[in-house]
């Protein structure tokens, strides 16, 4: 019974530091769509500033100084998304997935999660991340079994002690 306890309990492992390796291993795939969604945003604010800029929007902003303040806000928004995507795309390859963390607009961000879909990347840096998450996985995995066999380590103490 112990041996195929061991096993159930190691295959049990097993599952958990593969569920931390996919996950983990979507991290760059992640940044990529964040990118090409951010990119979309970048575009679609310059072509607003330039419009503005251009007075193309004269009968929607008739007024010059409301024009230079939207001019204004959507080329601060502009430079925020620029700078935040030359961040990432600056950044190591396996450093990327922490750079978008830290430098994500969270808006673009939840658009780009809510339509993510997984794939089975093979990257290099994919693979990097895999073999962490699967690491991960195997600690979080025996950091969860810590108790338990903390508990039969001290029965079988007190077994031996009476003589049993």
């Amino acid at each position: 019974m112990g041996w195929a306890w061991a096993k159930i309990v190691a295959l049990i492992g097993a599952g958990v530091a593969a569920v931390f390796a996919a996950g983990s291993a979507h991290g760059p795939a992640f940044v990529q769509a964040y990118l090409q969604r951010l990119g979309g945003h970048i575009d679609e604010a310059r072509r607003t500033v330039g419009e503005l800029r251009d007075g193309a929007t004269a009968r929607v902003v008739p007024d010059d100084g409301s024009r230079e303040r939207l001019v204004e806000a959507f080329g601060a928004r502009l430079s925020d998304l620029e700078a935040s995507r030359a961040a990432i795309t600056e950044a190591h390859p396996l450093w990327r997935p922490v750079v978008t963390g830290l430098q994500a607009d969270r808006e673009i961000a939840q658009a780009t999660l809510e339509a993510f879909t997984p794939a089975m990347p093979l990257d290099f840096a994919s693979l990097v991340y895999a073999a962490i998450g699967l690491a991960l996985g195997w600690a979080v995995w025996e950091l969860l079994q810590w108790p338990v066999k903390a508990r039969i380590r001290r029965r079988r103490k007190q077994r031996l002690r009476r003589g049993f």
